[in-house]
């Protein structure tokens, strides 16, 4: 699935940039079976409440990061056919070749190329869609416990969940501290109850 992105985000990126190096205009537009793919990937990993909130926003926020590289790639359109100055041209399209196209801007300013941005919410929405089956699937054999996942991980937001066994309440906290952000590696594991003999 990340791959199939991913190479189709770099398709389009391209085809972008080729169009702005013979000013030629180019609209930007969801590639339907694409994002029908991936949707139904996830409902088949967890089709839980949350997962499916989780995917609707996914949904809108995709269509809404076309949106947002249209109006970048007009932008650097009209940069180009404002000037006839030859090093200028080539200035602006290597900015934009560097940065990437932008799909998303953060509140803080940040701004995120449509493949990295698209591939990283992907993976996030596949990753989530696996921790919500888990957690439901421990609600329902009557669990009240589950295990963060370890990974020797560096980030300061996940190291003090790694390897700990959580109650759920405890596992909202840490998810309202930073755990499972994007790009998060960690999982939900169940909790084997060991058998005495």
């Amino acid at each position: 699935m990340i791959e199939n992105n991913i190479n189709y985000y770099k398709k389009i990126s391209d085809e972008a940039l080729s169009s702005l190096t013979s000013n030629q205009k180019y609209k930007f537009a969801v590639n339907e079976k694409l994002l029908q793919n991936n949707i139904s990937n996830f409902m088949k990993i967890d089709d839980s409440t949350a997962s499916k909130e989780l995917i609707d926003k996914y949904k809108k926020d995709m269509r809404k990061m076309f949106n947002t590289a249209n109006i970048e790639y007009n932008k650097v359109f009209n940069k180009l056919n404002a000037t006839d100055d030859e090093v200028l041209k080539q200035k602006i399209l290597n900015d934009y070749a560097d940065n990437g196209i932008i799909g998303f801007k953060a509140k803080n300013g940040a701004r995120w190329n449509i493949e990295t941005y698209s591939n990283m919410y992907t993976r996030h929405v596949n990753n989530e869609c696996v921790r919500n089956s888990v957690l439901e699937q421990s609600k329902k054999q009557g669990k009240e416990k589950v295990k963060i996942s370890t990974h020797g991980t560096k980030c300061d937001l996940c190291k003090p969940w790694e390897g700990k066994i959580l109650t759920f309440e405890e596992l909202e906290t840490a998810k309202s501290a930073g755990l499972f952000h994007p790009n998060c590696l960690h999982i939900i594991l169940f909790v084997v109850e060991r058998i005495k003999f």
